[in-house]
């Protein structure tokens, strides 16, 4: 499930609405689970200060989003390995 997460996350830049449709969950669940991949070293929650720019992103759809208020995060190198298995 983690690969999946950041396979749609940064391979196929969906949002997490998007997301969350296709894993027939939540917002609030993919949230959570967001929270633990971020513990456990996959991804890294940037600061608020920086997600609200999107000069430099590439990850548009990803970024802050008042009505989820998600933030924006980058991936690990742990998460990056993760996700070219």
């Amino acid at each position: 499930m983690i690969s999946e997460i950041l396979g749609y996350m940064f391979v196929e830049r969906l949002s997490l609405n998007e997301i969350s449709l296709k894993m027939s969950m939540s917002v609030e669940q993919l949230k959570d689970r967001l929270r633990i991949m971020e513990q456990m070293g996959y991804l890294r929650k940037l600061d608020s200060d920086l997600s609200l720019s999107c000069n430099s992103c590439s990850s548009c759809k990803i970024c802050h989003d008042s009505d989820l208020g998600s933030g924006q995060y980058t991936l690990t190198e742990k998460g990056s390995r993760l996700i070219k298995r």
